[in-house]
């Protein structure tokens, strides 16, 4: 509909077109701007002044760079000392690998007692299920500062707690 419709004598007028309206939109925007920018006091030069955006980007970065920084997860020996439901303590050897399709296997070696679990690692926290003596349980560690893993875990018969400490 580019050209301008008649009925009878009435001429209608002329619709702009999507480019038309774009160009008009682009203008008010770039015009607006350009307002904003004129108006906008630039910062004073010199060797220890940064401009707010150049300071907001430096902070941006600075945040996306702290968690980095913190102690991760990872594959590896450690040593087990916890605590059973009933107050007793044991100690033994924990062994944490990558597993299937993103999953993570760890294996826990207590006195004769051998227990495999599956789990995945999600916000910093490990959890994995595992099968004790016929029941089934689960544990979550989270990392601290130092590469340890501080966790829980139960069964259902009450929880019991453990410090994974790296090898």
């Amino acid at each position: 509909m580019g050209r301008a419709a008649v009925t009878g004598k009435a001429r209608l007028p002329r619709r702009p077109g999507t480019a038309t309206l774009r160009r008009a939109a682009r203008g008010a925007i770039g015009a607006t701007a350009a307002v904003i920018i004129q108006q906008t006091p630039s910062p004073p030069r010199g060797e220890n002044s940064l401009r707010p955006l150049r300071r907001l980007c430096l902070a941006a970065l600075l945040c996306c760079l702290a968690p980095i920084a913190q102690a991760q997860i990872r594959e590896g020996l450690y040593a087990i000392e916890g605590s059973n439901p009933d107050g007793t303590s044991y100690s033994g050897k924990f062994a944490l690998q990558p597993g299937p399709a993103g999953s993570w296997v760890g294996i826990w070696q207590v006195g004769s007692a051998r227990v495999a679990g599956l789990g995945l690692i999600e916000g910093g926290i490990l959890a994995l299920s595992f099968v004790n003596e016929g029941r089934p349980g689960i544990a979550a560690y989270q990392v601290e500062p130092d590469g340890k893993l501080r966790g829980t875990w139960t069964t259902g018969g009450g929880m019991g707690s453990e410090m994974l400490t790296p090898e």
